[in-house]
């Protein structure tokens, strides 16, 4: 295996891990919620809820304003931005994705 390959397989599971965990933490977050309001623990506002679904934005443009910024030139419209959307369990996802490759490669 060589480098190019090994590299394209990391950055590969470590999306999938961000993307699959992330989609796990809302689920679970929701899950958590309903539980809360019948439970009579604080509804949607309760801890366990707000630590899977509590994220950590990242954004790369300017800094003061979260959407992309848009350059119009009148017949063209471009927009420059990247957006993350980081919470716990899409962090976790992202461990267990590069256990998961660690263990899988080629032997």
């Amino acid at each position: 295996m060589n480098r190019k390959n090994t590299f394209a397989r990391l950055v590969l599971f470590i999306v999938l891990g961000l993307i699959i965990g992330g989609v796990l933490g809302e689920c679970l977050g929701v899950l958590f919620g309903q539980l809360g309001e019948l439970m009579n623990a604080g509804g949607y506002n309760n801890i366990v809820h707000n630590v899977f679904v509590s994220s950590f934005p990242f954004n790369i443009g300017f800094p003061d304003k979260p959407e992309p910024v848009v350059l119009d030139l009148y017949m063209i419209k471009l927009a420059f931005g990247f957006s993350f959307k980081i919470n716990f369990a899409s962090v976790i996802g992202m461990v267990v994705g590069i256990y998961i490759m660690k263990w899988s490669g080629e032997r």
